[in-house]
């Protein structure tokens, strides 16, 4: 019976990896509902020493996946706050006054 939670678990673990590569989130959403079913299954269950270590190289494969993932997604989300800061950024005219870098209501004006 573990064998076969094993060996679920590790088609489980291959099936996410490609997840994280494909950027599929809603599978990864699905597939951790199904980790979390046969994790509970295999818990209190002696398990073999093979199995287990193919287990964790799979886990930490998708660990640095994830990692990646995180990491361009951190990496987007600097680059959209950097141009929200710059739709917001004033400058100076030669009198002192402020006026916005970018025009705000996305509109452009005619001027004669």
């Amino acid at each position: 019976m573990p064998d076969e939670l094993l060996s679920q678990l590790k088609a489980v673990l291959t099936e996410e990896g490609q997840a994280l590569l494909a950027a599929d989130f809603d599978r990864l959403e699905a597939l951790a509902e199904q980790k979390e079913a046969l994790l509970g299954a295999l818990s209190g269950q002696p398990l073999p020493k093979a199995g287990l270590d193919t287990l964790r190289k799979a886990n930490l494969r998708n660990q640095a996946f994830l990692g990646a993932v995180a990491k361009g997604i951190a990496g987007v989300r600097s680059v959209v706050m950097q141009h929200h800061n710059a739709r917001n950024a004033l400058f100076y005219q030669k009198d002192g006054t402020q006026n916005p870098l970018l025009p705000q209501s996305g509109k452009l004006a005619r001027k004669a």
